[in-house]
């Protein structure tokens, strides 16, 4: 993939995107430069380059305006540049662009319980799941249920994830968002058990260690809070799991 980029950019650095007939260079149809923009966008997006990334994409949109990919794109390139009111214009122009699309109804949807309208978020992700032959309905109830444990309306957020582990029962984002709501609910017996089947599903993460360190202090098992925080301080010692862990620790003496 990086070697396909690069390929590309070369041809556009050349000033101009063309093809070739015999010994004759014609230029280039705009579907053609929109989609080699929206690949190089996609490209500086994923290195976080993310003026590089506007600009092709703006190109993209300049060349073929109704293509919702480079739209919903564009649109999370702006969020990460912390331009807002861009980002969600973009998002709603993917939308009435392709308004039975999953991806794109998620991608508003997840923007909105950042930044805006819980409700209308949950309008769409109840929408998305509603797709007929959606392969992504277990991600998109995680990411619902997600958005209402930050309002904290637990019981609703534990409806969606068991709705989306009914689906995959290994989804590792699942498990460790509903041992985290049954924490918060203090179902500490119940919030260890989702631990332990997310780290036979997935690699031991900063979050699980830190929330497995927590659900056995509340547990009263000292002894195995004191291997998740070695675990916790070892494996991940820079971030910033670790950092409240031992200032918790500080400012217990």
């Amino acid at each position: 993939m990086r070697k396909l980029i690069f390929i590309i950019l070369a041809v556009l650095i050349s000033g101009c995107i063309t093809t070739t007939s015999g010994n004759v260079n014609t230029p280039a149809p705009k579907e053609e430069i929109a989609r080699l923009n929206l690949e190089l966008g996609i490209g500086y997006l994923r290195q976080n380059e993310l003026e590089q990334a506007r600009t092709k994409l703006e190109k993209s949109i300049q060349n073929n305006p109704d293509n919702p990919d480079a739209h919903r794109t564009l649109g999370l390139v702006y969020e990460r540049m912390g331009e807002l009111e861009s980002a969600e214009k973009e998002y709603r122009i993917a939308l009435r662009q392709a308004p039975d699309a999953p991806d794109v109804m998620e991608q508003l949807a997840v923007y909105l319980c950042l930044h805006g309208d819980v409700d209308e978020a949950l309008k769409l992700f109840n929408r998305a799941v509603e797709i007929p032959l959606n392969p992504r309905r277990y991600v998109i109830y995680t990411n619902a249920g997600t958005c209402v444990k930050r309002q904290e309306n637990l019981e609703l957020a534990e409806t969606y994830l068991r709705r989306a582990l009914e689906l995959n029962v290994q989804y590792a984002t699942a498990l460790l968002q509903m041992s985290d709501v049954a924490y918060r609910r203090e179902n500490f017996l119940q919030s260890r058990a989702f631990v332990e089947r997310y780290l036979t599903a997935a690699d031991p993460s900063p979050a699980v260690l830190w929330l497995a360190y927590r659900v056995e202090n509340a547990l009263g098992d000292k002894l195995a809070a004191d291997n998740f925080a070695k675990r916790l301080l070892r494996n991940f010692p820079r971030s910033a799991e670790a950092r409240e862990l031992l200032e918790q620790r500080r400012n217990a003496g």
